[in-house]
């Protein structure tokens, strides 16, 4: 594994339009991995790098990794659906490292010509097919390759790597052990008998929930019984780390109305669904899945969705 060229915190201009036009092939695309039409506000503006990307789950498959070992995540906004007939599936988005460059403090930003963003626009790839969508969710496992070697082994060089690039200290490295640790040893003696359900056809509310409402996270066992045998609530899931969650107080985000599916490009309709913030007030509690489950965290850093039966209206007195 490489010495990444960025290292957590550095400080990283976007390419101007031109300069990314010339590192992409036909499909808009640099080593599979697409340029979306999202990403054309940030050409020309500077940002930190967030962390690096030494590896990424994707959908159905084992953690993968970059062949370049080339990725970074900006600590900018996530993908806001735009530019993709406003999927709300809020991912972060990747950047090669080739579409950056290192701030220098002698270099003024260079604006970016209607004319150059017009051409990187028309090059950028939304769609497949008629049906079918195409952004970095759903090419993420063309753009990314499995891991040549043995977790335990690819572990240790990940540990090391995120050492190097700053994404880790040894005391985070410990804690984020510790994890893994409390994790294993819950699930070996509790099991998760406890997110599978008694229904075939699961139920569902509706709240009509708006962004900045106050709701409270309701308890495992409340959320259980909306669940099936497969731990879903019509066709979604919740995981392990969602129920670190229940029975805080949060904010509702933003509505989940509509998002891409990574596996089959289709866009799914949502209903009764919303994103949380602020849960808990605990910084420990976030909106995000980091995968504590696994042995070390997942950069996409997925956001959590929650059914509205999974809530319940907080009181004005109570807030």
């Amino acid at each position: 594994m490489s010495k990444p060229i960025y290292r957590t915190g550095d400080p990283v201009r976007v390419r101007g339009a031109e300069e990314i036009l010339s590192t992409l092939d036909a499909d808009g695309t640099l080593g599979g991995l697409p340029f979306m039409p999202e990403m054309l506000d940030w050409c020309g503006k500077t940002f930190r790098v967030q962390r690096q990307v030494a590896k990424t789950c994707v959908a159905g498959h084992a953690m993968r990794q970059f062949p370049g070992d080339d990725v970074v995540i900006l600590d900018g906004p996530r993908c806001d659906g735009n530019g993709h007939d406003g999927c709300r599936h809020g991912c972060r988005i990747f950047w090669k490292e080739a579409w950056l460059r290192p701030v220098d403090a002698a270099l003024t930003p260079t604006l970016q010509s209607a004319a150059a963003l017009e051409s990187l626009r028309s090059r950028v790839k939304v769609k497949a097919d008629e049906h079918r969508y195409f952004c970095q969710s759903t090419e993420l496992y063309k753009a990314t390759r499995a891991f040549p070697d043995t977790s335990k082994h690819r572990t240790m060089r990940i540990a090391v790597r995120a050492l190097r690039g700053g994404d880790l200290s040894i005391a985070g490295i410990v804690r984020m052990l510790s994890q893994w640790l409390w994790q294993k040893a819950r699930r070996a003696a509790r099991g998760d008998r406890w997110l599978y359900g008694p229904h075939q056809r699961t139920p569902s509310e509706s709240l009509g929930l708006q962004p900045g409402e106050t709701v409270r996270i309701k308890s495992r066992a409340q959320i259980a019984q909306t669940l099936d045998r497969h731990g879903r609530n019509r066709g979604m899931g919740i995981c392990s780390e969602m129920t670190r969650c229940c029975g805080h107080k949060a904010q509702v985000r933003y509505r989940v109305d509509r998002l891409i599916d990574e596996t089959t490009g289709l866009m799914r309709e949502i209903s009764d669904s919303v994103t949380l913030q602020h849960i808990g007030n605990d910084e420990s509690l976030a909106e995000e899945c980091l995968c504590y489950g696994q042995l070390g965290d997942c950069p996409r850093g997925e956001v959590m969705y929650w059914r509205e039966i999974w809530l319940e209206r907080v009181n004005r007195d109570e807030r």
